[in-house]
């Protein structure tokens, strides 16, 4: 560093990370602070192992005031040796659960890096707890870290087998298909082989020599680790398969489970699908060709569109009645209340035991006050959206292109649940996706801001025990906004577009309009139970405590669709 104490050059040593880099399971751990006094929280990267505390430019343009931006001779140096470009450097405050604390140094980089928080800012803001002594660690907390006992190692290893046989259902008019023998690269003829008689070995398939019906091809995909995975191609089979569409559960079904519960754990079953035994007669249907003669599948290949439903329904079968127990597919999420969550989990791992699931412990999560979910994450607290997506929506910047724009709304929309009036903030943005010639005004950039400002950190999850719900409604210019809680606890937020013919109606009809947008939206939640209904339109409260016949037509309608 260049400066007044001399000309030698002075390294101030970090690490950095590309955007979307913060993952469901990193181990690199995160707090989420706001800076400056700001609405939004920004998520920041602990690591002991950096000298400095970073922001990128982009965060730092959305502070509001703008903090001054000071110039320095600092560098900023990544591990491998590569400097990162310096914006400048500033001061700025934190707030963390709802303390204020003193200012810190943030240099402020012309990269897309994620928000890096130093070694000496952890320690002091209580991130970060030095030991000095062995004695003062927790003996009690590293015992029960992983909660599995001993005795279940053998459901941890190993390629499970459901009990039963599955069937493959395919269209009696159907055409056969025989597809020829796919050339291998010689390089990997021995691979190839190997994988087929270790696969052979483990009973997955079997050598076919008698003349069958259908003939697949076959695709050799290198993993990471060098492996060879051999898979199907099924294109001309999955078009003759006639699916079972077994129901799948949605993020809320799997959420309403888990009310109160304050530990989680996941389960990933491993090569779900090769736990499915086929009959002979599908077996055969799953011929596939080889430059070493043809083979059968004994077990359900990968790829045939009806795998997924079989699956979920063996699964719903095995494992659905279960106390505090949701099954998506592969994954079975376990809750409960501290010892009733171990309860629940060991009558998991004895069923799994008894009907022969296996799991991959590398991908199970045990005892957790959080697991993620469908892109959300399941907390003590209730539920969140994914830090990761959060993140990715902040740091996006202001698109230049309407695929750029579509981008943001789709990430924005499947964070709806958690932004409120989302339809209202984001019409600036649709707006300027249906224009032909795309110019980007300030509007579009506040509208962005706002969205980004507007995502809720926390809701609750849904008590299907309960008698009564309460709704807020909200009617604007160009959209309705709805709010469903209980027990003054927000469960979640929904919104709609109006429509041109929509946009027309009088101020008192969109408002008893959002009453009945609410009720349809979340009917799952407040069908048969009591409902009351906030609204800050005193001339539609006039109106409805009046009889159905002096009301005017339109509104007639909405409100004999409202009657219980």
């Amino acid at each position: 560093m260049e400066g007044t104490h001399g000309s030698q050059e002075q390294e101030i040593y970090i690490d950095t990370l590309l955007i979307g880099a913060i993952a469901e399971k990193s181990s690199q751990p995160t707090v989420a602070i706001k800076l400056n006094n700001s609405a939004w929280e920004t998520l920041f990267k602990i690591d002991t192992g950096a000298e400095a505390n970073v922001i990128s430019k982009s965060i730092f343009d959305r502070l509001k005031p703008k903090p001054q931006l000071n110039k320095t001779s600092q560098i900023l140096v990544a591990y491998g040796g590569t400097r990162i470009p310096i914006a400048g450097v500033c001061s700025l405050n934190y707030r963390h659960k709802g303390i204020i604390n003193k200012k810190y140094s943030f240099f402020i980089v012309d990269t897309q890096s994620n928000p890096i928080l130093g070694y000496q800012a952890s320690v002091e803001m209580g991130f970060v707890k030095v030991i000095t002594s062995i004695s003062s660690l927790s003996t009690k907390k590293s015992v029960q870290k992983n909660p599995i006992p001993k005795e279940f190692d053998d459901v941890f290893a190993g390629i499970g087998k459901l009990p039963g046989k599955v069937k493959i259902h395919v269209e009696k008019n159907a055409i056969p298909s025989i597809n020829p023998v796919r050339r291998i690269p010689f390089a990997s003829h021995e691979r190839v082989k190997s994988e087929l008689e270790r696969l052979e070995k483990l009973d997955i398939i079997e050598r076919v020599v008698a003349p069958t019906e259908w003939v697949n091809s076959i695709v050799a995909v290198e993993k990471s680790d060098s492996s060879l995975r051999l898979c199907l191609d099924p294109r001309e089979l999955n078009k003759s398969i006639q699916r079972a569409y077994y129901p799948m559960p949605t993020f809320e079904d799997i959420a309403a489970k888990i009310h109160d519960h304050n530990k989680f754990s996941k389960l990933d079953a491993t090569f779900w699908y090769l736990m499915l035994a086929l009959n002979e007669k599908s077996s055969l249907v799953t011929t596939f060709n080889t430059p070493f003669g043809r083979y059968k599948y004994k077990r359900m290949p990968f790829g045939l569109i009806c795998a997924q439903d079989e699956f979920q329904r063996k699964m719903e079968e095995t494992f659905g009645n279960l106390k505090g127990v949701g099954v998506i597919v592969d994954d079975i999420l376990v809750s409960g209340k501290d010892e009733e969550h171990d309860e629940n989990l060991r009558k998991v791992l004895e069923t799994a035991r008894e009907v022969g699931v296996r799991f991959n412990p590398e991908k199970c999560i045990f005892g957790s006050t959080s697991v993620p979910c469908f892109g959300h994450l399941i907390t003590a607290d209730g539920i969140k959206p994914d830090p990761s997506k959060v993140q990715a929506i902040i740091e996006m910047p202001h698109p230049s292109n309407k695929d750029e724009l579509a981008t943001f709304l789709g990430m924005t929309n499947f964070l709806s649940k958690y932004i409120p009036n989302l339809s209202s903030l984001n019409y600036p943005l649709r707006e300027l996706g249906k224009q032909t010639v795309f110019e980007r005004t300030n509007e579009h950039a506040t509208a962005m801001n706002r969205i980004r400002t507007s995502i809720c950190n926390n809701l609750a999850t849904f008590d299907t025990k309960t008698k009564s719900v309460e709704m807020k409604t909200d009617a604007s210019k160009h959209g309705l906004g709805a709010e469903l809680s209980v027990g003054g606890k927000i469960v979640a937020f929904g919104s709609r577009a109006l429509t041109s013919t929509e946009q027309n109606y009088s101020q008192i009809e969109k408002e008893l309009y959002a009453i009945l947008y609410d009720c349809k939206k979340f009917q799952q939640f407040v069908y048969g139970r009591r409902i009351i209904a906030h609204t800050d339109h005193k001339p539609l409260e006039a109106i409805l405590s009046k009889p159905l016949s002096q009301a005017p037509p339109r509104l007639q309608r909405m409100m004999i669709q409202l009657q219980p």
